[in-house]
């Protein structure tokens, strides 16, 4: 199995990308996200792959932020580096996830295009997680799957419908077509994207909905519990912030979280029970503080 994670962190260098001009800012967790300013900003992998000829199904998953109207924007695109794009042969197929004036777009080819049945509003604003997963290797492209927010949309192919077979020798890029040919001539209605891209996560495998429940986590603001301390002179007992919130767990144990709601103004203790980052166990689940 292959997974390829790209979060945004402090030194996009180590990814081997090459980048430029995409400024580090809050994110959706409390973390770091990447905020792209069109034509001015670069994200290249400058290394080849993961994608294969037929031999491995490839999901997409990523969260964006935009306002952007009436463009249609890269998200993330994978595409051949050598050669004149122009020539593009029919039975090689290129990757790339746009965002077309809100509306989330899959293309392997330039008739060939995924999208959903009813008009969406992704570029309202407002983070939104976008998850687009083979089924299979060598899948239709009607076969693959589109879930947004979390939720399975109903999709179709208006064109062209075909077994995807990616290009061997190809490269990754985020918010425009980075290290690949011109493929500027081959779609020129795609255009780099502006807005926030956060937790971009690359599988060599279908997406499954544990993966989504977990990508899916509420922001928090993480504060991590590593054993369960004592305030009372008790060791089963964990008080986190103002002692407001304690949790009783058994010794040499991570303690589940709380967090401090801030929606009415008050501080109200309310367990969560879901992981927050890449597949922890649920025992290791976090003491978080909400945005």
């Amino acid at each position: 199995m292959l997974t390829i994670a790209i979060v945004c962190v402090k030194y996009l260098e180590q990814y081997d990308a090459q980048v430029a001009n995409v400024e580090l800012v809050h994110g959706r967790r409390g973390l770091l996200a990447a905020k792209f300013l069109g034509t001015e900003s670069r994200f290249g992998v400058y290394s080849t792959g993961p994608h294969g000829g037929g031999t491995i199904p490839i999901s997409y998953n990523i969260w964006v932020k935009t306002s952007t109207q009436n463009r249609e924007m890269v998200l993330v695109h994978y595409g051949q580096i050598w050669g004149d794009i122009t020539n593009f042969r029919e039975d090689k197929d290129c990757h790339t996830l746009t965002l077309d004036d809100g509306n989330p777009k899959l293309s392997v080819g330039v008739n060939t295009h995924l999208i959903p049945k009813e008009s969406l509003s992704l570029n309202d604003g407002e983070w939104h997680h976008i998850s687009v997963s083979m089924k299979k290797k060598s899948c239709l492209l009607s076969e693959v799957e589109m879930y947004i927010d979390g939720n399975s949309i109903q999709t179709y192919t208006p064109q062209k419908n075909k077994h995807i077979f990616h290009i061997t020798g190809g490269k990754l890029s985020l918010g425009g077509f980075g290290y690949s040919s011109n493929y500027e001539d081959l779609f020129p209605n795609m255009k780099p994207y502006e807005g926030l891209i956060d937790e971009f996560i690359l599988f060599g495998r279908p997406a499954a909905r544990s993966d989504l429940r977990w990508m899916l986590a509420p922001a928090y603001d993480t504060k991590y519990a590593t054993t369960c301390a004592s305030t009372t002179g008790a060791r089963n007992t964990l008080a986190i912030g103002n002692r407001k919130c304690k949790q009783r767990c058994s010794d040499n144990t991570w303690c589940k979280g709380y967090q401090f709601s801030r929606a009415t103004g008050k501080k109200e203790c309310v367990l969560f029970d879901e992981t927050l980052m890449f597949g922890e166990p649920l025992k290791r689940t976090r003491c978080a503080i909400r945005l």
